[in-house]
C-alpha cells in the first residue's frame, strides 16, 4: 500500500487522505488504484457509513492528475507532441463512489483543479473552505476530457457553466462554485473539519439501509436521465424492493420504538 493515500477509519466514517503534499496532492494510478480496493473492501465489510476525501496539507484538496506519470513508469518529462497518457488501467475510482453504499464527502480546501475538481465532483457532496480555488484546464492543455466526466458537471451547475470552466480554463473561487453549485457549503478554514466530520457523524448516525437505498435510488435516476431513458421495470422492481426491505428491517423497528420512548435509536444496518 502506498503511503501516497493514506486510510483511517473511525468508527463508521471513513477517511482518505491524498498524500503527496509536495506536489500539491496530484493524482497518480496507485492513488486512484487505492481508492478503488479499498472503497470495494469497505462495501463488502459494511462497517464503514461514511467517507471523507481530503487532501495532506491546507495547500491543496488536489492540482489534479500527475501528467508525468504514465501507466507502470515513473514519471519522464512529457515529450512534446506526443500524447500524455491519461487512462490509467484500473477500475474507475467514479464508478467505485457510485457504487459505495455509503455518502463520500469530498473535503475541499486550497487548490482543486483538473483531475482533482474532477474526483470531488464524482463525490456524493462537496464543501469548500472560503480560500479555495475551483479549476478544470484541459482546454489549456490541449485535451478533452471524458463525456461522461462531462456529464457530472452538467448535472451539478448546468451547460452554461459548464462550457465556462472548460472552455475558459479559469479558476474560480469558493464563493463562485457555490452560487453555481460546484460545492453545496463553504465554511472558514478553522471549520472545515469540524463541518465535514460533523455532517459525516450524521450519515453514520442515520439507518444504513435507508441511506443507502436512497443513494440507489437518486444514482438510478440520475443515470437514466444520462441515458435518455425512462425507468426500466427492472430499475422500479429494484427500488420497491429496497423500500420493502428498509420497512421490515430491525432497524426500521428500532426508529420507530426509539421514537415513541424519545431517545437515540442505535441501527444496525439490518
Amino acid at each position: 500500500m502506498t503511503d501516497d493515500l493514506l486510510v483511517r477509519e473511525d468508527g463508521h466514517v471513513a477517511t482518505f487522505i491524498i498524500n503527496r503534499p509536495e506536489k500539491r496532492n496530484a493524482l497518480n494510478p496507485e492513488i486512484h488504484a487505492g481508492m478503488v480496493r479499498h472503497i470495494d473492501r469497505m462495501s463488502e465489510e459494511g462497517s464503514v457509513r461514511c467517507l471523507v476525501i481530503r487532501g495532506a496539507g491546507d495547500l491543496a484538496f488536489s492540482a489534479g492528475d500527475d501528467l508525468r506519470r504514465a501507466p507502470g513508469d515513473p514519471g519522464p518529462e512529457p515529450t512534446p507532441g506526443k500524447p500524455v497518457e491519461l487512462q490509467w488501467p484500473h477500475r474507475k475510482t467514479v464508478q467505485s463512489i457510485f457504487d459505495a453504499p455509503f455518502p463520500v464527502i469530498a473535503m475541499i480546501d486550497g487548490y482543486c483543479v483538473g483531475g482533482g475538481l474532477a474526483l470531488a465532483t464524482e463525490c456524493d457532496l462537496r464543501i469548500a473552505t472560503d480560500r479555495a480555488q475551483l479549476g478544470i484546464p484541459p482546454s489549456r492543455l490541449g485535451i478533452i476530457y471524458d463525456f461522461e466526466r462531462i456529464q457530472v458537471f452538467v448535472d451539478l451547475v448546468g451547460p452554461a457553466f459548464t462550457k465556462e470552466l472548460f472552455c475558459s480554463g479559469l479558476r474560480v473561487d469558493a464563493r463562485r462554485a457555490l452560487d453555481m453549485g460546484l460545492v453545496n457549503k463553504v465554511v472558514a478554514p478553522d471549520d472545515l473539519e469540524s463541518e465535514v466530520y460533523s455532517l459525516a457523524d450524521e450519515f453514520a448516525y442515520n439507518a444504513p439501509l435507508s441511506v443507502r437505498g436512497h443513494k440507489r435510488m437518486i444514482n438510478t435516476l440520475v443515470s437514466r436521465r444520462f441515458e435518455g431513458a425512462a425507468l426500466t421495470a427492472e430499475d422500479i422492481a429494484g427500488m420497491r424492493k429496497a423500500q420493502a426491505e428498509a420497512r421490515a428491517s430491525r432497524d426500521a423497528t428500532e426508529g420507530r420504538v426509539a421514537f415513541a420512548e424519545k431517545r437515540t435509536p442505535v441501527f444496525e444496518g439490518r
